[in-house]
């Protein structure tokens, strides 16, 4: 079993590992670039005491030093991701084997009730060790220990990562026995590594206390590069202990594809207003949606309130800096923000349009157009909700940056000129989705790997591109880089109506080829 799990997932292990040990190699050796003296690192560690900053990514035990700004820049985001990359693994080889029948399949010959589940979780363990030990190896080969004091602040750097993976491995093996679909399953464990999180963060902004209550604090309070305290660890080690041992008995006595909580019964009428694709996609979609809206919402207005202190920052750091801007002074550093900003909405929106392949492959699709449905009307009621929810999302988030920074350099006019700068970026975000359906009508098997990889790649050329030495004309050509970056350069119409041309071509070449082809139940 554990040779069939490591089969079945050997690229997305890869991937979850590089994902850990390849972006926290390019932050090294990015700020190890960009903040080459101690006044560009006490600029830095002003930036983290932000409130902010300190909501967002915790709070690091020496942030004045180049591991302390390492860790403040990249160790949530790597805790965070690897730990929804467990929930997601585990449920894929838990609960949704359960639904498919592969379970039962594999269990009606030597196998006991456990083999599977017990296999799951030691190969996800084992990815976090080795993600934790990649991590580790990285910071000693980039030099982050302070000179003298030996390598424990890297092996505490990576086995904290790690730790957060294994709490969220026990999670998920719970959630699978909870739920009773692998959409629940996956829902619920997301949520729970969410309320940790919530509660790590009032716990930063406040006294303390509640960050000892989740586990990524734990993680946290561990302090690499600092008072280095290894014992939150083994809180991490038992409560993942914990959960598996729960998660085990749960599976014992539970009805093979049942869980704990049984399913709802639904309404047994509908509005209206479900029975379009639209409707319909607003009401499978809705809870997603609010929390797209809320993440996108609280970064916009985080990343607002951090301007001020990030221009000290800039104007300290290496003179490189400004230029990767893509130009000098405030300006610059807005449109740089309102662009990450602009790339999370891009994380929703090609999320948005999976269900175009989701509905074929579970036969969804098929059930609605036995009532009379074209395939052209379908596709594009359900991409209502990327194209009309991206643009909403984009102006929600230019205005709370907007408010957030106009409040703190006392400008309400930075409302609407932040909302329309943000606005910008919809066009390039439209390239993408259109992308994606074209894929989905002409390959739909490729459809779901295809749009996460236009994903990655996009963030990696527009948050690394520069300055990994990519050519100027690669970086030219990504929809991103071609939308003006507002309010630092002037408005720039020509790009943004070519993409718009482009985007609906993309989009009318898949749904035109959606319509003449077979269905692919996948």
């Amino acid at each position: 079993m554990v040779r069939l799990v490591v089969r079945r997932n050997r690229v997305r292990l890869a991937a979850w590992w590089a994902y850990v040990v390849v972006m926290l190699a390019y932050v090294a050796a990015y700020y190890r670039e960009s903040l080459p003296t101690q006044r560009a690192l006490d600029d830095f560690a002003a930036v983290s005491a932000t409130p902010g900053m300190r909501a967002l990514t915790g709070v690091a035990a020496e942030p004045a030093t180049l591991g302390g700004a390492v860790w403040t820049k990249i160790w949530m985001t790597l805790a965070l991701g690897l730990a929804f990359g467990m929930v997601f693994l585990v449920t894929r080889n838990g609960r949704a084997d359960e639904e498919e029948g592969r379970c039962e399949l594999l269990r009606s010959r030597v196998l006991g009730i456990h083999a599977g589940s017990a296999a799951t979780w030691t190969v996800m363990a084992a990815l976090c060790a080795l993600a934790g030990a990649g991590a580790a190896l990285v910071c000693l080969q980039q030099g982050l220990d302070p000179q003298g004091a030996g390598h424990s602040g890297s092996w505490l750097f990576g086995l904290s990562v790690a730790g957060v993976g294994l709490v969220a491995i026990g999670v998920s093996a719970l959630a699978g026995q909870v739920a009773s679909t692998s959409r629940g399953a996956n829902g619920l464990a997301s949520a729970v590594i969410g309320v940790f999180y919530a509660l790590r963060m009032a716990g930063d902004l406040g006294n303390g206390a509640l960050t000892w209550a989740s586990p990524i604090g734990w993680g946290q309070e561990a302090r690499p590069w600092g008072q280095e305290r290894w014992w939150p660890l083994l809180l991490q080690c038992g409560l993942a202990l914990i959960l598996l041992g729960a998660a085990a008995v749960l599976e014992e006595h539970r009805d093979h594809g049942a869980g704990l909580l049984p399913d709802r019964p639904g309404p047994s009428g509908a509005p209206a207003r479900w029975a379009s694709p639209p409707g319909l996609a607003l009401r499978l979609e809705r809870g997603a949606i609010l929390g797209w809206t809320a993440a996108i919402a609280a970064t916009a207005v985080i990343l607002g309130s951090v301007t001020q202190p990030m221009e000290n920052l800039v104007a300290d750091a290496s003179p490189e800096v400004a230029a990767r801007l893509g130009g000098e002074g405030m300006d610059a550093l807005v449109a740089m923000l309102v662009r990450i900003v602009a790339l999370v909405v891009l994380a929703f929106a090609l999320q948005a349009t999976l269900p175009l392949r989701g509905d074929e492959a579970s036969g969804l699709l098929e059930a609605q157009l036995s009532r009379g449905l074209s395939r052209t009307r379908w596709a594009l009621g359900r991409l209502a909700v990327p194209v009309l929810g991206a643009g909403a999302l984009l102006a929600l988030a230019g205005a709370c940056m907007g408010a957030a920074y106009g409040a703190v350099v006392g400008d309400a006019g930075q409302i609407r000129l932040l909302a329309g700068a943000a606005l910008a970026y919809w066009p390039a975000t439209m390239t993408l989705v259109g992308a994606a359906v074209a894929v989905f009508g002409w390959f739909p098997r490729a459809a779901t790997a295809t749009t996460w990889t236009l994903l990655a790649a996009v963030w990696v050329v527009e948050m690394a591109g520069v300055t990994t030495g990519l050519p100027r004309w690669v970086l030219d050509a990504t929809p991103f880089h071609a939308t003006p970056p507002l309010p630092s350069e002037p408005m720039a119409w020509t790009p943004l109506a070519a993409m718009t041309v482009l985007a609906v071509a993309l989009a009318a070449l898949g749904v035109g080829r959606l319509a003449r082809r077979d269905l692919d139940a996948g």
